[in-house]
């Protein structure tokens, strides 16, 4: 900001400026002038028309010409609003939204300057809206900040102290100049171009294909906006605005309202040459400014009409001062210029980080029961711009272990132990009971009731003998003992039974066939049995069995997704969508980070279950690792 240099003898002056859009100058000097030194490039160049100051440029390409009129140098210049293309935002930045306003978005960006040059002046909007920026230059940011705008809006400088100072301005609405035919009107030339018109505007945002924005979601599902009295009147028309510099619905819809104003009608444009004579009579009204509403009266063409200033040019202000080219439009920009826009903004479009459709797969395998259930969890990444299908898959299958057997087991000794038997033990049975015996001779054991035989008693001796008549009956008194040699005694009892005593003798006898009757009583005393013993095992190991062994199976299960349940009881599934169930936030979205898949059996089992997840990530976030 040193001043090197006055180029009185500069010549073809001129300066174009269009409205909300980068003011551009030209001039030339003689190549023998000294002052051609001082004119380097991106030097500072201050332009005055007459005495008025126009604005502040600087030099960029300059050309060498030589001609029958000798050699000169001809510079083209750009408004020092040119600086803010030295800086960048480098990588991605993101700001607004909720809370943070036009102008500290304003503030956010000229923060980036190396060199504060630029300043924040008077800002007339208070807009929330989010915006981001990957690798862009600091002028571009700044430009397309008012861009999602409904309403009119225009950029205006103060470059007369420094820093500088930029102002974002609503222009004015009422009639601030005016061009008649026969006063300051040299000329007009009217056109009318419908190929721009648009009744219904498309919008689509970051991304690509299925997964590209669109502001469908906060438009009842619709995918454009539209004017109902425009498509009376042409019909319907429809365009498509894509620009993947927008990340948010709320955004590219605001725009895409703004450009569906701008184009609904054929824009009309006038090229007018008229004769600024605000220097000779000092009227405001007839001073030519981009940005100002004019009126416009020629009564030979019918032209009575309202339009804005949209471009200012001079051709040469010491040759011509009082010729000026004015274009005044019904809109400022048509849908020609957008694309242009946009064109000329690819080389930084390219270097922005789009992203890809991505498949993401969640297997999980494990045993369960009712108290410990199979628990799944996955990740959906901060940077997932659209997630497309979450899908669950799972069967329950039996349980499922893989060895059995203990390894080893310890030596073990018990013992003693005394087992009692009740004491009241012991018990009497009595009644009659009855032996029939066949007689045989000698030694042969035999009782019988009718005679014809021998009773062999003791040793076998004669001493020892008892004989009986054959074939006749004993004859003995009942209650009649027999003395037998060898201190025994037979006894006959009355109720046809008997009791031998027998004490320290052998007896070898003989009877007849006969039968006894007896009766006879069995006692038992209360008694009780101890037992001692002692068991031990010795030190021993057992090998492991190892296999696959399995158990019960479910047959119901219950599923949980991030602690909603879906009711499903079934012990398998195919291609279930759990994005209903999945936490959201509060504008429905599905959250980013953590989820939780939990799949209960009714009993041990184990449960197999797969998630599918396609989703839309950015190709950004995260480290270079």
């Amino acid at each position: 900001m040193r001043r090197v240099a006055f180029l009185e003898n500069a010549f073809s002056i001129g300066y174009s400026m269009p409205l909300n859009g980068l003011f551009t100058a030209s001039f030339s000097l003689p190549a023998n002038d000294p002052k051609v030194k001082e004119c380097k490039s991106l030097y500072f160049v201050e332009l005055y028309d007459e005495r008025e100051r126009v604005e502040l440029f600087r030099i960029v390409p300059n050309t060498a010409t030589r001609s029958n009129n000798g050699q000169t140098v001809t510079y083209q210049c750009e408004h020092v609003l040119a600086t803010l293309l030295d800086d960048v935002m480098f990588l991605y930045h993101t700001i607004g939204n909720l809370g943070v306003y036009t102008a500290n978005v304003l503030t956010y960006i000229l923060s980036k300057q190396t060199t504060e040059r630029w300043q924040l002046g008077a800002i007339d909007f208070h807009r929330q809206f989010e915006y981001n920026w990957e690798n862009e230059n600091l002028l571009s940011a700044l430009f397309s900040v008012p861009k999602p705008f409904d309403e009119e809006y225009q950029w205006s400088y103060d470059t007369t102290s420094y820093p500088w100072k930029i102002n974002l301005m609503e222009p004015s609405q009422g009639v601030d100049v005016y061009i008649r035919y026969g006063t300051n009107m040299q000329g007009i030339t009217k056109t009318v171009d419908p190929t721009g018109l648009c009744t219904r505007m498309y919008g689509l945002g970051y991304g690509e294909g299925v997964n590209q924005l669109t502001f469908s979601e906060i438009n009842g599902g619709i995918p454009y906006v539209e004017d109902a009295a425009a498509q009376e009147k042409y019909g319907i028309v429809s365009r498509i605005f894509a620009d993947t510099r927008f990340q948010f619905a709320e955004t590219l819809k605001a725009r895409c309202v703004t450009l569906l104003n701008q184009l609904k009608e054929p824009r009309v444009t006038y090229s007018t040459s008229a004769s600024e004579i605000s220097q000779l009579n000092g009227q405001k009204i007839y001073k030519f400014v981009s940005g100002a509403n004019v009126r416009v009266l020629d009564a030979e063409m019918g032209e009575d009409f309202i339009a804005r200033i949209v471009k200012v040019s001079k051709n040469d202000l010491r040759g011509a001062p009082g010729d000026v080219q004015l274009e005044i439009a019904n809109r400022g920009q048509d849908l020609s210029g957008t694309i242009a826009d946009l064109a000329n903004r690819q080389r930084i479009s390219e270097v922005y980080a789009q992203g890809a459709t991505n498949l993401d797969s969640h297997d999980f395998a494990d045993n369960c029961d009712p108290l410990h259930p199979a628990v799944l969890r996955l990740y959906i990444p901060e940077e997932t711009a659209r997630i497309n299908k979450v899908r669950l898959s799972y069967k329950s299958e039996a349980f499922r272990s893989y060895e059995r057997a203990i390894e080893a087991a310890p030596a073990v000794t018990s013992g003693p132990s005394s087992t009692t038997t009740t004491a009241s033990g012991g018990a009497t049975t009595s009644g009659p009971s009855s032996v029939t015996t066949t007689g045989v001779s000698g030694g042969q054991t035999g009782l019988s009731t009718t005679g014809g035989g021998v009773w062999n008693i003791g040793s076998g001796t004669t001493n020892d003998m008892v004989s009986f008549q054959p074939n006749h009956d004993h004859g003995i008194d009942y209650g009649t003992q027999l003395q037998t040699v060898g201190g025994g005694s037979v006894t006959w009892v009355p109720s046809g039974g008997h009791r031998h005593i027998l004490d320290h003798h052998d007896h070898q006898y003989a009877t007849l066939d006969h039968s006894h009757g007896m009766d006879h009583t069995h006692s038992i005393a209360p008694h009780t049995h101890g037992m001692d013993h002692t068991h031990q095992i010795p030190s021993h190991t057992h090998d492991i069995e190892y296999g696959i062994f399995e158990g019960p199976t479910p047959s119901s299960v219950s599923l949980d997704v991030d602690g909603n349940n879906t009711t499903l009881t079934g012990t398998s599934v195919d291609d279930f969508d759990i994005i209903p169930f999945l936490s959201k936030d509060t504008s429905g979205k599905v959250l980013r980070g953590w989820h939780e898949i939990k799949i209960t059996p009714n009993s041990l089992g184990r449960i197999v279950s797969s998630v599918n997840i396609q989703l839309f990530v950015q190709s950004r976030g995260g480290g270079d690792y």
